[in-house]
């Protein structure tokens, strides 16, 4: 049931109203009109009978077109652009006499190309998003804008013809960030309609005495928490950091961890690529940028933060005087013919990954963009990543450098058939791939294998699981093909029974006679001696897991020690390794 807020009523006649779309902003505490706009913002004050207002005329601009469009014409065509802009600060006494709620407070109203003269830190990030789902009920949304966190953050948005409910919108509350939603408020004398973001932007019928009253009500609804009573209360599980003081604090963190590597101390930091770059089968990389290691580049197969301090070490460290000039200048670039390709490249900031406090929040680092976590939240995530946790691995006892390495000496275990590189096709999609699993055992295990610190991310391993889990039980001729491909393989490897183990493509499978197993290569964390995921794989973990869950089978998860790489000074040279060969040290120069 949605809460409405009563809202401030004011007397008005139909003729002194004005259809607007007024477009609201919550200047943060302290700030005031004198220090939220841009330095050289362009407006003149103006003399006002309430508020403080600032009001701009552009200079009259030729269109950047004009001249490819005048070839069309018979006659001179004299067009010019012109922009005309206002902010109006007003005062706003809060309705609410709680505590900390009391103040008055800064909110501008912007007209036409007026919100570009505002300083972006000068106001409250989310005011506009936190308006809107406190009056928006959850079945009167018409659009929302998300951002999906994965290895790769995607953002979308989702629009109905008409106003839809919530769930209508396909959004997974455990990984989704909702930056806007607009939909019709349920009090329609605030608003006939609404959107918010930063801004808030309503349509409404109102006159200048009017507009303070909205006001009003837009912070009073800015102060509520009804959205954790009409369905929103996971918006708050993660919240992406855009305050400039909080990120300040947290890159200072980041570079202090920098420095810690640089010095010989141990870090949690290290890399993972947002998205995959190339191809594993060819996949060498090289650090380019300020203070790292000049002339003749190092290349490497896999990301590594070992690697990278090397590189530093071997440069000049001095030369990064901060996270501001590292984001300007160092990149991870694929090598191609021996040089670095910039075509192929990604910021080395967006592949850091890291968890840290300040001030006591928790926060993510992922993908080049900072999250506050909820602490409710992150400790549901880890009780449902604990419970998948298995306490005896799959290679336990083995320690290997690279995920090939590690299948090499796996296949030494007389109970485990080598399913590596077998692709099939399920029904209908005859060019697919799918692997099957990596490993089978006797004992009826799916075996997914990835180096968690290698080229993909993880989240590629657990859709890798969910698609082989649901072919295995929907398609016959998925069955059929890799009872085929295991008689093959075992033939090969000279081992026997494991087709038994196997139903024939006709049987359909009892899903909870197997498991889905996922085994994942990482190096132990430094702060508590123990191996462990980031937490956004865990995020992205849940669902999968959950969906394979419903299918019947057990998951589990098992971690698999990767042995400690030294920093200090770059690796030697080792012998050159097959193609597919899966390794972090160094095979070549490149230019």
């Amino acid at each position: 049931m949605v809460v409405a807020l009563k809202l401030p009523e004011v007397k008005m006649t139909q003729a002194s109203l004005h259809s607007l779309t007024l477009s609201i902003r919550l200047l943060k505490e302290g700030r005031t009109a004198n220090d939220a706009l841009r330095k050289k913002h362009g407006l003149k004050k103006v003399s006002s009978s309430g508020g403080i207002l600032y009001t701009g005329q552009s200079d009259e601009v030729k269109p950047t077109w004009l001249d490819f469009v005048s070839g069309f014409s018979k006659i001179a065509l004299n067009l010019v652009n012109r922009s005309c802009s206002a902010v109006l600060f007003l005062d706003v006494e809060p309705e609410i006499k709680s505590k900390d709620k009391t103040k008055k407070r800064v909110m501008v109203l912007t007209f036409g190309s007026g919100h570009h003269a505002l300083e972006p830190a000068a106001c409250e990030r989310n005011f506009g998003l936190r308006v809107a789902i406190n009056s928006i009920s959850k079945t009167d949304l018409r659009s929302v804008d998300v951002a999906t966190l994965d290895a790769t953050t995607f953002q979308r948005r989702i629009q109905s013809s008409r106003n839809a409910e919530l769930q209508s919108f396909g959004i997974d509350t455990y990984r989704d960030l909702i930056r806007l939603a607009s939909g019709t408020p349920t009090d329609r004398t605030f608003a006939r309609a609404l959107s918010g973001r930063d801004a808030l932007t309503i349509s409404t019928r109102t006159d200048q005495k009017g507009v303070e009253a909205k006001c009003r009500g837009a912070l009073k609804l800015f102060y509520s928490d009804d959205y954790k009573k009409n369905g929103y209360e996971w918006v708050d599980y993660i919240i992406h950091v855009r305050d400039d003081v909080t990120l300040k604090g947290l890159n200072d963190l980041l570079f202090a961890e920098l420095q810690s590597l640089l010095s010989g101390t141990g870090s949690d930091l290290h890399l993972a690529f947002p998205g995959i770059l190339n191809p594993e089968s060819s996949f060498e990389i090289g650090y380019f940028g300020l203070g790292l290691k000049s002339g003749q580049k190092d290349v490497f197969t896999e990301l590594a933060i070992e690697d990278y301090i090397n590189q530093i070490l071997e440069g000049n460290p001095g030369d990064i005087l901060g996270i501001k000039a590292l984001k300007a200048s160092h990149e991870i670039r694929v090598i191609k013919d021996g040089h670095g390709d910039k075509k192929e490249s990604t910021p080395v900031y967006d592949c850091f990954v890291m968890e840290t406090e300040l001030n006591g929040s928790l926060y993510v680092l992922f993908g080049g963009d900072w999250y506050a976590v909820d602490k409710k939240f992150h400790a549901e995530v880890e009780a449902d990543y604990q419970k998948l946790l298995s306490k005896t691995p799959v290679a336990n006892g083995i320690l290997c450098d690279s995920e090939r390495e590690l299948i090499i000496e796996m296949d030494k275990d007389e109970d485990l058939l080598n399913l590596d590189q077998v692709k099939l096709a399920p029904t209908g999609a005859s060019g697919a791939n799918l692997e099957p699993c990596d490993f089978f055992s006797r004992t009826k295990r799916f075996i997914h294998l990835k180096d968690g610190h290698g080229s993909s991310p993880i989240s590629h391993l657990w859709n890798q699981g969910v698609v082989a889990a649901e072919s295995f039980v929907r398609d016959e001729k998925f069955r059929k093909d890799l009872r085929a491909a295991a008689e093959k393989r075992q033939k090969k490897a000279k081992k026997t029974g494991f087709e038994t183990c196997l139903p024939d493509g006709r049987s359909r499978p009892v899903a909870s006679e197997y498991t889905v197993v996922y085994g994942i290569m990482r190096h132990k964390y430094k702060s508590s001696g123990k191996l462990g995921l980031p937490f956004f794989s865990k995020v992205s973990l849940r669902p999968v897991a959950q969906r394979i869950e419903l299918m019947g089978f057990p998951v589990e998860i098992h971690l698999i020690e990767k042995p400690e790489k030294l920093v200090g000074s770059a690796p030697k040279a080792k012998a050159k390794k097959p193609p597919n060969a899966k390794t972090s040290s160094r095979t070549r120069k490149a230019a």
